[in-house]
């Protein structure tokens, strides 16, 4: 049906909104600005002069030095393909560099750009997608009962709109796959949270749930590490800034929200 008609001119964003998703959901970036962190606590991870080459030698990590602390979350940006892919899994000990100092805690939450790629076996249920958040580290039996409880809490914390723990993966929409995926890495109470493109391929109402997940991550002293192609986004969330050009990494202004957009886009 055609729910709204009307000039561009004459339309506000939140109508717009109202229209597509049946209630103004829309992340509210100055509202966001407000609730920032105040101040961020210790070190939780850091890197010392890091770099890291591809598999045909090609340099893409440069001497990065940086650290984020507890209770804040630390934005990336950057042109794709200039060192961001692999400084977060460099943080998330997917990968281990060529060399420099990495120091990262026991405990890390990873959601990945591509979910149905690298985060979630689709034709897998939620239980058994939500067994793989320890893989390569879990020893002995399979506690099944335990991954289901484990699973069902998370679906129920995070909103995840699903028939039951035993729904396969796929069978979910794309904003309620990436809330499990986030609810079953912030399980636990990581020390630290490392996000890539977190909303993509998410309607508005989605969009603005795992942002605030994000926020509330924060708050709870997680150190959150969260990169977005959108700037927009990714300046809406982030304490602090840093962009990522040619496998180097320059720091912008020390407080995102009063950081220009044209600053980082330079950058």
């Amino acid at each position: 049906r055609t729910v709204l008609t009307g000039a561009p001119g004459a339309l506000g964003e939140s109508a717009v909104i109202d229209a597509m998703v049946g209630s103004a959901a829309a992340f509210d970036a100055q509202e966001a600005a407000a609730s920032r962190a105040a101040t961020a606590g210790t070190a939780v991870a850091s890197l010392d002069r890091v770099s890291v080459a591809d598999e045909r030698g090609v340099p893409r990590l440069r001497d990065v030095t940086m650290e984020v602390r507890a209770g804040e979350i630390v934005g990336v940006a950057g042109v794709e393909g200039s060192g961001q892919r692999e400084l977060l899994r460099v943080l998330a000990a997917r990968i281990t560099p060529a060399g420099g100092i990495v120091r990262i805690p026991a405990r890390i939450g990873f959601v990945p750009g591509d979910r149905l790629r690298d985060a979630l076996v689709p034709a897998m249920t939620l239980v058994e997608n939500f067994a793989l958040k320890d893989a390569g580290e879990s020893r002995g039996t399979m506690q099944w009962t335990a991954y289901a409880s484990r699973a069902r809490s998370a679906i129920a914390a995070h909103d995840v709109r699903a028939s039951g723990a035993d729904s396969p993966a796929g069978a979910l929409s794309g904003g309620n796959q990436q809330k499990f995926v986030l609810g079953r890495e912030l399980e636990g109470a990581p020390a630290l949270l490392v996000v890539e493109n977190p909303t993509r391929g998410l309607d508005i109402r989605a969009a603005a749930h795992v942002l605030g997940e994000l926020r509330s991550a924060r708050a709870a002293g997680v150190a959150v590490v969260a990169y977005s192609s959108d700037l927009d986004e990714v300046l809406s969330i982030a304490d602090r800034m840093l962009v990522c050009f040619d496998g180097r990494i320059t720091p912008t202004d020390a407080d995102a929200a009063t950081v220009a957009r044209a600053l980082v886009g330079l950058a």
